[in-house]
């Protein structure tokens, strides 16, 4: 497996579902974190810990167009579907169609916030399941 040599360049970053591409988003945050948990004792000036359990969440957001197939299918999966469906098809691409972090997700939220002269748009928060992965192009 090649990683990248250089930076890659935000615009061409995207999701997909389903093998196809989520359109009109304009973002995406993907974190992942270890459990620490405390070993402090008293007399320590310095905390310690030992590592627990890894996780990962984030966000992705775009122009709300609720006819696209793909867009359509993350809203109902927390407000017409059954909410907490796990979601095993999304990547969050880096670059091209090879180049992603991938897990699965439940999705936990949606927002579709809205002001007057301005375009309508959506964030979705999701939750990980398991151990997300790196892959890179071959």
């Amino acid at each position: 497996m090649a990683f990248n040599t250089t930076p890659f360049h935000g615009k061409l970053a995207r999701i997909e579902k389903n093998d196809v591409a989520v359109d009109f988003t304009d973002g995406w945050s993907f974190n992942a974190s270890v459990a620490m948990s405390a070993t402090n004792r008293q007399g320590q000036s310095w905390t310690e810990g030992i590592p627990g359990q890894g996780s990962f969440s984030g966000s992705f957001s775009g122009h709300f167009v609720a006819g696209n197939t793909e867009q359509k299918a993350l809203f109902d999966n927390i407000i017409a579907a059954t909410p907490g469906t796990l979601l095993t098809d999304v990547k969050f691409l880096l670059e091209s169609a090879t180049s992603a972090l991938t897990g699965d997700i439940y999705v936990t939220s949606l927002a579709v916030p809205t002001t007057v002269g301005d375009k309508v748009s959506w964030t979705i928060n999701f939750q990980g399941n398991g151990e997300p992965d790196l892959v890179a192009d071959a």
